[in-house]
């Protein structure tokens, strides 16, 4: 940074107090322009780093967003598995329902038809003999 400051003061012409407060409005402007995850290397290039990524940093933040997205998917599975759970029992629910409806019609259609052979056969004398 004090490379940057006294080519400030030898090619603008401003004082070293001015030429440390326009490094750090510069700083500060370019660091609100960037990722948190960047601004270090922002203090970085300007303390003397001269523009050295910090390497660990980045591996560290990868880490976190690793770490991070691991947990979120954990409880999306989490979440999802309870759903399924859910939707398994509304189905055995749903399937229950439909037998017992199914088995009520089964009953209703076997009573219409012995009222209705019942019918016929009083139509026809009820006789079971043959001629």
């Amino acid at each position: 940074m004090q490379e940057l400051i006294n080519k400030l003061i030898s090619e603008v012409g401003l004082n070293a107090e001015q030429a440390q407060k326009t490094v750090d409005t510069v700083m500060t402007f370019v660091k609100s322009k960037l990722p948190a995850a960047l601004s270090g290397n922002i203090d970085a290039m300007f303390s003397g780093a001269q523009g050295e990524m910090k390497q660990e940093s980045y591996k560290e933040k990868a880490e976190d967003f690793a770490e991070a997205t691991k947990e979120k998917l954990e409880d999306l599975a989490g979440q999802a598995k309870e759903k399924l759970g859910e939707a398994a029992e509304k189905a055995e629910d749903f399937a229950e329902q439909a037998k017992e409806k199914l088995s009520e019609v089964a009953d209703k259609a076997e009573d219409l038809a012995k009222d209705a052979f019942d019918k016929l056969k009083g139509m026809f004398g009820g006789s079971d003999k043959k001629d």
